[in-house]
């Protein structure tokens, strides 16, 4: 009995796993929404992250997007961490439709890395104002890089259609969001995986990386920190970077670096085994389900700095949750301006040295948007009369129909450079375009005249214009477009020449911009930091963002800074320097007077003088105040001292929100910044000096050209020396002939 209850169990069993296994082989295509996540035991509690639609156009800048009968594609990129997964993704479209369309044969096809997900409608309620609908994506069909496509189908009359027909329109809303519902992965300790999870290079996020200290960092220490603060920053880059510090406690949430040595290492790591040499480990994080700590171990702290060079060098394979570093051999100081990320001068650079990615230079549709190719320079790169930029642009385009015309068209920074009409007879062609030469500086804000700046955006453009006619119901005219692609070669070069290095300090926008003077050697051998001895959490934070956002502008790692507690004549002669700690004063109120104060204090505390409070305190520092402020350095006149300063924990955290972004603060000016919740002020004071090799002969040009009386008397006293010599070169001429 009990044999036969056994038997019909069994055969149950199978009948059921039977049926399971014809259901899943004869599973159907489903819409997405019908679709669920797949269940996994490696995944902790979900989270919903939402993204404004514009904001996932390419490039982040657009304000707008608007589909046409033409332009009817618009692509929307976005990423996923190495250490998530996404179980449910929907958008939320906002859109204003052209009053003209016809209602249910105009559409928007929504894609998701070229797999249709939704195709709507364009129901009559959306006609002429603003409608929402949402679309939900298939989370099975998402990667690390991701791509959504929104394909708008138009229509307005049943015939004789024109697909240039200005009432074929539809407008995207700001408020149109992805919203992606997200879980952490907890993934294996594999050091192969690195940069991931720690550093986010997927998606358009700021990294949030906590560095944990046993206790304040001594010099070796903080400089190690500084090292790998600032190799996050070249691979975060434009992105930017923020490093929370802790003192022998554990960040509540994320990933984190931890620094220990055998004699100094945070309570939770009391079982790390002794390093016998330098040694970097990836281990769970305690109390996390998913959360990763890399571990910088030696047995002292200038194992820690060894540690964090090698790991920068890229030399050593890593594989495995350990990395021993043995028989490190240091790379030799870098050269001035051979930043990896700018363009050199005086030397022609292929376009394939400068391109990002493949296919950045290749552009497809029926209105082929321009192609975007972004070229850094030095900051301090002066331009005279006979320098420029010069481009040897090669090309290739779908040739224009019969009767149709093509133009190629080259911008700077969005400026005109050069057009050419495209032939006909060829599909392909070759020309020499020049930006034309100015004098004096880069520019340092897009509305300044066509001129070179430290970051710009070389675009291309090929703009196709055809006549489209619908006819009338009588005559219609059938019009079919073809799509067009066009293409710069990446053997394009191009060559600045006839520029010289010289700037007028002191310049924050230099600083903020481009981490100028600091990023002349991008390695900071030429700079040395300057920070107390037992600093603060969150001056230590200053440091690290501050490495970090010039890594991002140079994209090398800062392997050769110094890190000092004492301001001497001896660690600070023929260096740049960092100064980070509190304010030497406190400020009356936010005017120049007190910003030349806060300069000249900063340069009393740097040769040890005594720095006097204002008699008269109004401003109450209790709201937090940060301060950026540039000087000579007052031990060579060649090098420049930057002050990062904070007022407290309150103002350090406004500092350091200004410093974790590369793109932040860039258009400040002057000497002194001063940061406080409602503003930033800036304000130029103290004697200016120049760096620089501008020629002598520019440089008297340069200086006459701020005095245009001074050059006009120099210019009657010439024509009188002048004069005076052939009147007197007459007299003679006319006495030797009289003889």
């Amino acid at each position: 009995m009990k044999l036969s209850k056994l038997s019909a169990l069994v055969m149950s069993t199978a009948l059921v796993a039977f049926a399971s296994v014809s259901s899943f082989a004869q599973e159907t295509p489903h819409d997405a929404s019908s679709v669920s996540p797949v269940w996994r035991t490696d995944v902790t509690g979900s989270f919903t992250q939402q993204s404004s639609l514009l904001k996932l156009v390419p490039g982040g800048q657009a304000k707008n997007i608007r589909l046409t009968g033409i332009n009817n594609t618009q692509y929307l990129d976005f990423g996923v961490r190495a250490d998530e997964i996404v179980s449910s993704a929907t958008m939320d479209l906002a859109f204003t439709a052209s009053p003209a369309l016809i209602p249910i044969r105009s559409q928007i096809n929504v894609y998701l890395n070229s797999q249709l997900q939704q195709s709507v409608p364009v129901m009559p309620e959306a006609l002429g104002k603003l409608y929402r609908t949402k679309v939900t994506l298939d989370p099975k069909q998402i990667k690390s890089n991701n791509q959504i496509t929104l394909e708008f189908v138009g229509h307005y009359q049943n015939i004789c259609e024109r697909p240039s027909s200005e009432t074929l329109w539809l407008d995207l809303d700001a408020k149109s969001l992805l919203s992606l519902v997200k879980q952490k992965v907890k993934i294996a300790n594999d050091l192969a995986r690195w940069p991931a999870p720690f550093i986010d290079t997927f998606t358009n996020n700021a990294s949030v990386i906590p560095f944990v200290f046993a206790k304040a960092p001594d010099n070796e220490t903080k400089k190690a920190a500084a090292i790998l603060s600032s190799l996050v920053g070249k691979y975060t880059q434009w992105r930017g970077a923020d490093f929370p510090v802790y003192y022998d406690r554990l960040p509540t949430n994320g990933h984190f670096f931890v620094f220990a040595t055998n004699s100094s290492r945070p309570s939770f790591l009391s079982d790390l085994p002794l390093a016998d040499g330098p040694q970097i480990y990836m281990m769970d994080a305690p109390e996390s389900r998913s959360d990763k700590m890399l571990v910088i171990s030696g047995r002292d702290e200038s194992d820690l700095v060894v540690a964090v060079k090698a790991l920068a060098s890229g030399d050593h394979v890593l594989i495995g949750d350990k990395l021993p570093i043995k028989d490190f051999k240091e790379a030799p100081d870098r050269r001035a301006y051979d930043a990896p990320n700018w363009v050199p001068i005086d030397e022609t650079i292929a376009f394939s040295q400068i391109m990002q990615y493949p296919g950045q230079l290749t552009s497809r549709g029926y209105a082929p948007p321009a192609v975007h190719m972004p070229m850094s320079i030095a900051p301090d790169l002066y331009m005279v009369g006979t320098g420029g930029l010069d481009v040897n642009l090669k090309y290739r385009y779908t040739k224009p129909e019969g009767g149709d015309q093509a133009q190629l068209r080259m911008r700077i920074n969005n400026y005109l450079v050069d057009s050419v009409n495209l032939s006909q007879q060829s599909s392909s062609g070759e020309r020499e375009m020049r930006l034309p030469s100015f004098n004096g500086p880069l520019a340092t804000s897009p509305s300044e005249a066509l001129a070179l700046a430290a970051q710009n955006d070389l675009s291309f453009e090929v703009v196709y214009r055809r006549e489209l006619s619908e006819g009338s119901p009588d005559n219609c005219k059938s019009v079919v477009l073809l799509p067009h692609q066009m293409e710069i070669d990446p053997a394009s070069t191009l060559t600045l020449n006839g520029l010289f290095h010289y700037a007028e300090m002191p310049n924050l926008t230099l600083f903020t911009q481009s981490a100028y003077p600091y990023s002349i050697f991008a390695d900071l051998s030429r700079t040395v930091a300057v920070i107390p001895k037992e600093a603060s959490a969150e001056k230590v934070t200053t440091l690290l963002n501050t490495t970090a956002r010039i890594a991002a502008v140079t994209g090398a790692v800062a392997t050769k800074l110094s890190v000092v507690d004492q301001a001497t004549e001896a660690q600070l002669d023929g260096k740049d320097v960092l100064l980070i700690g509190e304010m030497p004063i406190t400020l009356p109120d936010f005017k120049k007077d007190n910003a030349e104060q806060l300069q000249q204090a900063i340069a009393d505390t740097l040769q040890g003088e005594e720095v006097l409070q204002p008699e008269e305190i109004l401003f109450s520092p209790d709201g937090g105040v940060g301060a950026i402020v540039s000087l000579q350095s007052p031990f060579d006149s060649d090098r420049t001292v930057v002050a990062l300063l904070s007022e407290g924990q309150a103002g350090s955290y406004l500092l350091n929100e200004q410093l974790k972004s590369p793109s932040s603060m860039a258009t400040v000016s002057g000497s002194v910044v001063i940061i406080n919740e409602q503003s930033m002020s800036d304000f130029k004071v103290g004697d200016s000096y120049t760096i620089g090799d501008l020629p002598w002969y520019h440089k008297i040009w340069q200086t006459m050209s701020n005095y245009p009386l001074l050059l006009v008397l120099c210019a009657l006293v010439c024509a009188v020396l002048v004069g005076t010599g052939i009147f007197y070169f007459m007299r003679l001429w006319v006495r030797g002939r009289a003889r």
